[in-house]
């Protein structure tokens, strides 16, 4: 999956584990 919007835009294809990692890391972090 490539993810071609928002924060994220900047990373290359990620499985759906890292996608996952990726939003629980942003939303501890308080960015969404």
């Amino acid at each position: 999956m490539r993810v071609t919007q928002g924060t994220f835009s900047f990373l290359p294809d990620l499985t759906d584990e890292q996608i996952a990692r990726q939003v629980d890391y942003a939303l501890s972090q308080g960015w969404a």
